[in-house]
């Protein structure tokens, strides 16, 4: 069972990387996220407006093109790393195998990025579900300041949905 695990999550990763630079199907909701409770696994898949990431305009012209991205992805990366983990009383869990996907806004009908779609996983050590889910990147802009997250352990049948704000960044998911 554990392989099957292994060779999905293989897969859908291979998937992801031949897709083409910029997305023109959104694979989540803008401000959406998704955790998906496996095992020891936790899968994550989480939109997040690009204007929560500063200096990556460098032109400032207000939007951003997919080479200021590619020009500024580790750093991105990085951010993103430091600041969506999941945290318990003791750890703080960063994600694995992080993969962004810079995605087009549909209503300009331009190639700007207005989201970028991570995905990856978090490994803990046990199956814990006493963990908080914490988000620390979030636009200037009041209208995208909001993240509604639904979290799933279908093995426990349990389900979670809740919204982080600059002012509740964090939410105990079960």
């Amino acid at each position: 069972m554990h392989c099957i695990k292994k060779c999905l999550l293989s897969m859908v990763a291979l998937g992801l990387l031949s897709t083409p630079n910029l997305a023109n199907a959104h694979l989540m909701v803008a401000d959406h996220g998704t955790l998906n409770f496996v095992d020891n696994n936790v899968f994550i898949v989480l939109s997040i407006p690009m204007s929560a990431f500063n200096g990556v305009d460098k032109n400032k012209d207000g939007k951003v093109s997919i080479d200021e991205f590619n020009a500024h992805k580790k750093q991105i990366s990085k951010r993103v790393i430091k600041n969506v983990y999941l945290a318990d009383h003791q750890y703080k869990f960063t994600i694995d195998g992080l993969l962004l996907n810079p995605e087009a806004s549909h209503k300009h009908k331009n190639t700007n990025i207005d989201q970028i779609t991570i995905t990856g996983r978090y490994s803990m050590p046990t199956k814990l579900t006493k963990v908080n889910f914490n988000v620390k990147l979030f636009s200037n802009d009041k209208h995208k300041q909001r993240y509604q997250i639904t979290a799933t352990n279908k093995k426990q049948k349990l389900t979670h949905q809740f919204d982080l704000t600059p002012t509740s960044p964090f939410s105990k998911v079960f």
